[in-house]
């Protein structure tokens, strides 16, 4: 994978068209391959251009919008079956980059907004969802973070404030929400917590003003409230004088 970012680098201040004559554009072989350097066009648009040995592609592609401006910039392997890519907006901004295996993500991806801040990582193994995926405030400090395995949802999930104080907090398993949640306020105390069953909303969730004091309690099953009781009420009030 290294060596895909290194040959692209490098491959980046060579112009693609320098490598190719006029007289080996689209050829196909005798069995249908496709061999040597391709432009395609799509209504008269280009689409993308690169080389292809025995159909599949090898070294650098170049893929376009309709416009004409640079869509992404690939590095292909050997085999042809893996390649390092960057992709760019309309502005010509790069806006994300990482690595695909069959046309799949792969490995590590990372993403960017306008001003080149990093904005989200993904992380794969062997095409799937695989480590901890965040994302980003503009400040760069952490945003979310969620674990994954094998392609699902599966360990600690959390959010931030951009101050980098907890914002809320459970786990997942098999893509669910499982266990107990807490949210909490930006100085830290518990907002609400409650236990997530199967994804829903499960038993007696809580509800507590900014000094720790319980104001609603609420009762689920399966994600249906059933029960509903604001402490705050005149009603309860009375009750506990």
């Amino acid at each position: 994978m290294k060596r895909l970012i290194i040959i692209f680098f490098i491959s980046a201040i060579v112009p693609i068209a320098a490598i190719c004559q006029n007289d080996t554009i689209n050829k196909v072989d005798a069995k249908g391959k496709k061999q040597s350097y391709w432009k395609k066009y799509v209504n008269d648009t280009l689409k993308y251009e690169g080389a292809f040995k025995d159909d599949k592609p090898v070294g650098k592609f170049q893929y376009y919008y309709g416009n004409g401006k640079l869509k992404a910039a690939s590095v292909y392997s050997d085999s042809g079956i893996s390649c390092f890519t960057i992709m760019y907006n309309f502005n010509g901004k790069k806006e994300a980059e990482g690595f695909y295996t069959n046309t799949k993500k792969d490995s590590v991806w990372k993403y960017y907004d306008e001003n080149d801040t990093l904005i989200a990582e993904e992380h794969y193994k062997a095409t799937k969802k695989h480590g901890v995926w965040k994302s980003y405030y503009k400040n760069g400090a952490i945003n979310e973070e969620i674990t994954y395995v094998n392609g699902y949802g599966h360990g600690p999930w959390k959010m931030y404030f951009s101050d980098g104080k907890i914002k809320s907090e459970g786990k997942i398993d098999n893509s669910r929400r499982e266990g107990l949640y807490k949210f909490y306020y930006p100085e830290g105390n518990v907002f609400t917590s409650g236990v997530y069953k199967n994804d829903f909303k499960d038993g007696v969730w809580m509800q507590f003003d900014e000094k720790g004091v319980c104001i609603l309690k609420e009762t689920y099953k399966d994600g249906a409230l059933l029960k509903s009781e604001d402490l705050n009420s005149p009603a309860n009030n009375q009750q506990n004088k």
